[in-house]
């Protein structure tokens, strides 16, 4: 009798960890960039994009460069929405629905893109154009960008 109560708290503590697991939520990052045919300008705000993501990109799109404007993380939780603010009026709204990710991009309040992917993906890409020469992307992806990890790795240096 006692073995089968120690099996039942035992259970039930499980059960806690995992449903405090779930409500903690998914650890995303974002990175908005900015793709061109030519030699992107340096910017103090730009930075070079890493290896794997300059692979993925290139396989999809045409552009010859690509340079990060911005980047970070967020904690998406199940059925709550997680708002980014983002430069130039933007801001990106992420929700997770079980097994699915929405992203949703506004520009002055208006949603000008939305897309979805399954929430175990490796990344999620939306983008647009800005004349003929120039685009921007948002990159959402579950894995730690390396500028993050090189940005880190800077200030603990200083």
């Amino acid at each position: 009798m006692k073995r089968c109560w120690m099996m039942l708290c035992l259970l039930a503590l499980v059960s806690l960890r995992g449903n405090a697991a779930a409500e903690e939520g998914r650890t995303y990052y974002f990175q908005l960039l900015c793709g061109s045919d030519k030699e992107l300008p340096p910017k103090a705000d730009a930075k070079p994009i890493g290896a794997k993501l300059r692979s993925q990109l290139e396989a999809r799109f045409r552009w010859k460069s690509y340079a990060e404007l911005t980047h970070g993380q967020c904690t998406v939780s199940d059925f709550k929405t997680t708002t980014i603010k983002l430069p130039e009026r933007r801001e990106m709204q992420l929700e997770l629905s079980g097994k699915t990710i929405e992203a949703r991009l506004y520009r002055d309040g208006q949603m000008v893109r939305k897309a979805r992917e399954h929430a175990d993906s490796r990344s999620l890409i939306m983008g647009g154009d800005q004349g003929r020469n120039d685009s921007w992307f948002i990159v959402v992806r579950r894995d730690k960008p390396s500028t993050i990890t090189a940005a880190a790795q800077a200030k603990r240096a200083d």
